[in-house]
């Protein structure tokens, strides 16, 4: 097939017979919803920008693996220069749409997994790394979209899988059939899945005793027994009210669901581990250390607009030549490539596998998404700052367009002459979108959770830069 256009891309899903709840009643379509149709058109996005003249280089490789140009959301990474490429081309996403690249969870997936499978491979003689290729050629060939299942409800947080009061609070292996196996149990804080043809789902850190929850597979959207509860997002209603003002950003947006298996079965030619426990810690650490390194292209591309928006509204507001608002904007210039520069430091000094591939450098990769769990804040609260309270406080869309009040609002929301009230309303939505509303959530909030808490980061840190070589640098140095 090559490359999908985003109209055949959204048509394929509209074909899907999804399960999908939103605030309890059945989404009969998850690309038509008016709460669903901004994340669908903005995964669609990225397959127009496959296309695109402009783009298509950025957007599209060669993959070995196939011969043919693919999407780079379903490449595996073969050398240095696909790494920078992924930062640089998740930045141009995350401008692009306010939002990111959304399939980047199941790149980061499909990546960690070529290298985990491949030591098992070696390890225990099995043949999963071969299944894993057959599936990302499938992929690649089709210009699937993938979404990565990593994240189990978990929970009582003090228990491991095995001592939970409920076994299916991670998810599980309850049988093994002929051809394949079961599973029983919930992923939470799926982004895009609805919108994805394909799930990998891939297991947390299992013990010795823990072999049934020590699964990875690929499992398609439709399959039987999957269920999404679709997330409620501040203000998510407003997209329903046919207001593109007051929505804020009203083409793009996220989602998440909780995704849930109630005994679907997966073929044994989709499974890549299947209780080979002592694998799944390396596959955690490298898949979150993947989706961490990337957070310095597309966090930092959803806060270009966040500075481009707090910039023009310092215009629109007639102070933008003020001193005070150029050093804010600076610092939010500051902060925003320092996020930049540790993403690309970490595709930079990344290496090959043993498999072939290339992963970034693991300690670089959580600086860079601890920088991106404080970073984003403070731009927002610098944004905040120059918009002012009207940001929050703005009449509503239905006002402005009403036959008496429309005047009265036009007149008393005008700031510079040159910008007209509708133009300096729209721009107050767009931020407050993004750094109050719906857009908070991928903005900010996963800013700080996405890819793991920050401790998750802070303890990898420590593992991969021990701090025994300074001590010894400043031995060398000290007075004898």
């Amino acid at each position: 097939m090559g490359l999908r256009t985003a109209e055949d891309y959204l048509d394929s899903i509209r074909a899907r017979a999804l399960r999908v709840f939103y605030r309890g009643e059945r989404m009969t379509s998850v690309v038509d919803h008016p709460v669903a149709w901004p994340a669908a058109n903005c995964l669609a996005e990225v397959y127009r920008a496959a296309l695109a003249p402009e783009t298509q280089a950025m957007m599209t490789a060669d993959s070995p693996d196939t011969g043919e140009r693919v999407n780079v959301s379903n490449l595996l990474w073969r050398s240095r220069e696909d790494l920078i490429a992924r930062v640089k081309w998740e930045r141009l996403v995350g401008r692009m749409t306010g939002r990111g690249a959304l399939r980047s969870p199941g790149l980061d997936a499909i990546n960690a997994l070529a290298a985990v499978t491949h030591r098992c491979d070696r390890a225990r003689g099995t043949s999963y790394h071969e299944r894993l290729l057959a599936f990302v050629q499938r992929v690649q060939r089709e210009d699937l979209a993938v979404s990565g299942a990593m994240t189990d409800v978990r929970g009582d947080r003090s228990r491991r899988p095995a001592t939970q009061a409920d076994p299916d609070l991670f998810l599980r292996v309850v049988a093994r059939e002929r051809g394949g196996v079961v599973l029983r149990g919930a992923k939470a804080h799926q982004t895009s899945a609805v919108h994805c043809h394909e799930h990998v789902v891939l297991p947390m850190t299992c013990g010795a005793d823990e072999g049934a929850w020590a699964i990875a597979c690929a499992v398609p959207s439709d399959a039987p027994g999957i269920t999404h509860i679709y997330a409620r997002q501040p203000s998510d209603s407003r997209r329903a009210e046919g207001s593109p003002l007051d929505a804020g950003l009203p083409d793009f947006g996220g989602c998440e669901s909780l995704m849930i298996f109630d005994d679907v079965f997966v073929p044994d030619e989709r499974v890549f581990l299947c209780g080979e426990h002592e694998h799944t810690q390396e596959l955690v650490r490298l898949f979150g250390s993947f989706h961490r390194f990337c957070y310095g292209g597309c966090k930092v591309g959803i806060a270009d607009v966040v500075i481009g928006a707090a910039s023009l509204v310092a215009r629109a507001n007639g102070v933008r030549d003020r001193s005070a608002v150029e050093s804010k904007l600076t610092e939010m210039v500051h902060l925003n490539e320092t996020m930049y520069a540790c993403g690309l430091a970490a595709a930079m000094e990344g290496r090959p596998t043993d498999a072939g591939t290339w992963i970034p450098n693991i300690g670089l990769a959580n600086v860079t998404k601890l920088n991106v769990t404080r970073f984003p804040f403070e731009i927002a609260r610098l944004a905040a700052d120059i918009a002012g309270g009207a940001m929050l406080t703005l009449p509503s869309q239905a006002d402005l367009d009403h036959p008496e009040l429309g005047p009265l609002v036009s007149k008393y929301m005008a700031g510079d002459p040159e910008v007209p009230a509708a133009e300096r309303m729209a721009l107050f939505r767009l931020l407050e979108f993004l750094t109050h509303g719906a857009g908070a959530v991928y903005f900010l909030h996963e800013s700080l959770h996405g890819a793991g808490a920050p401790e998750a980061m802070k303890i990898l840190l420590r593992r991969e830069v021990p701090i025994a070589p300074f001590e010894d640098a400043a031995r060398r140095l000290m007075a004898h």
